[in-house]
């Protein structure tokens, strides 16, 4: 009887299959992710010589490098366009609050009323250039020069 095969030999011989099926299918799985990674394609088909492969492998570099110079270039246009909306819409923003100001200070004087010091000074607009005028400091940049005797002469000649 020894042509019959145990059940215990048959359920050990289905799970050894089972476990080399699994072996395989990893192995296949795995091969297909290293296949992905390896080197860079560079032609498909047909004959590749090392000369040719150089060239396609610049060419690609080449490629890769406007395609990042176009991004670039794209990023700061963009970045640019976005600075310039925020000053013109704080410009816009200073101006209408320049003029609430204007118009508070008209209502406080025509009333008789004393203005406060907060609407005293005018709002800056950040898209136009400020001009400030320096006369104080151009007399005092004079006496530094001169020395402060020039000052005192001169007014004695005027008393």
């Amino acid at each position: 009887m020894g042509s019959l095969v145990e059940p215990r030999e048959v359920v050990a011989l289905g799970q050894l299959t089972e476990f080399n099926l699994r072996i395989a299918q990893r192995q296949i799985e795995d091969s297909r992710k290293r296949g992905s990674r390896s080197q860079a394609w560079l032609q498909k088909g047909g004959e590749l010589r090392v000369a040719r492969a150089y060239e396609l492998r610049a060419e690609k570099a080449e490629l890769q490098a406007q395609k990042l110079a176009v991004r670039e270039a794209r990023l700061a246009r963009i970045a640019c366009n976005q600075a310039r909306d925020q000053l013109k819409a704080a410009g816009i923003k200073a101006r209408r609050e320049e003029q609430a100001r204007k118009k508070m200070v008209r209502q406080l004087y025509k009333e008789g009323l004393l203005i406060p010091p907060e609407l005293e000074f005018p709002i800056p607009d950040p898209t136009r250039p400020q001009i400030e005028v320096e006369t104080p400091q151009i007399e005092s940049e004079y006496e530094s020069e001169y020395g402060s005797e020039y000052g005192s002469e001169r007014g004695s000649e005027l008393e």
